[in-house]
C-alpha cells in the first residue's frame, strides 16, 4: 500500500511539473511572416494598359504607409501606373490578394504577373532600385 501510495505522489508531481513548465515556459520568438500575392488582376487597379503597375498596399493605421506612397508616386511615369490600395477603402483587394502586412509594394508586369515586392518602409531610392532590377 506504501509503495502504491509513493507511486501515485510521483506521478502526480511529475504531472504538476509538466503543467507547471507548458503553463510557464518562454515563447519562442518567431521571425514575422506575411503573404505576397503572385498575380494581381490588372483591371482591379487604376490604368490596367500600362506596362507596369506598382501598387502599394497600406493602412491609414500604419506609421510607415504615407512615406512609402509618397516615395512610389514620385516614380509614377506613362510606362509604371502607381496606385495607393487603402485597406479601409479597398478592403476587399487585400483579402482577395491574400495582403496581411503593411506597407507592402508589389510590383506586376502588363499581364499582372507579380515580379518583384518589398515589405515595410521603403525610400524612393529603394523603390526606384527594385523597378530597375526587373526592367533590366
Amino acid at each position: 500500500m506504501a509503495r502504491t501510495l509513493i507511486a501515485l505522489g510521483v506521478i502526480a508531481g511529475a504531472l504538476a511539473v509538466a503543467w507547471l513548465y507548458r503553463r510557464f515556459r518562454p515563447s519562442t520568438p518567431t521571425a514575422p511572416t506575411y503573404s505576397v500575392p503572385t498575380s494581381l488582376e490588372r483591371w482591379d487597379f487604376a490604368q490596367p494598359n500600362a506596362e507596369w503597375l506598382l501598387a502599394v498596399f497600406t493602412s491609414k493605421t500604419c506609421s510607415t504607409c504615407a512615406a512609402v506612397v509618397n516615395a512610389a508616386q514620385g516614380l509614377a511615369q506613362d510606362s509604371l501606373a502607381v496606385q495607393e490600395v487603402e485597406f479601409r477603402r479597398h478592403g476587399d483587394l487585400h483579402r482577395r490578394y491574400a495582403v496581411d502586412a503593411v506597407p507592402l509594394a508589389v510590383l506586376a508586369d502588363r499581364n499582372g504577373a507579380v515580379c518583384a515586392s518589398l515589405a515595410g518602409p521603403a525610400t524612393a531610392a529603394e523603390l526606384s532600385a527594385l523597378i530597375a532590377s526587373v526592367q533590366q
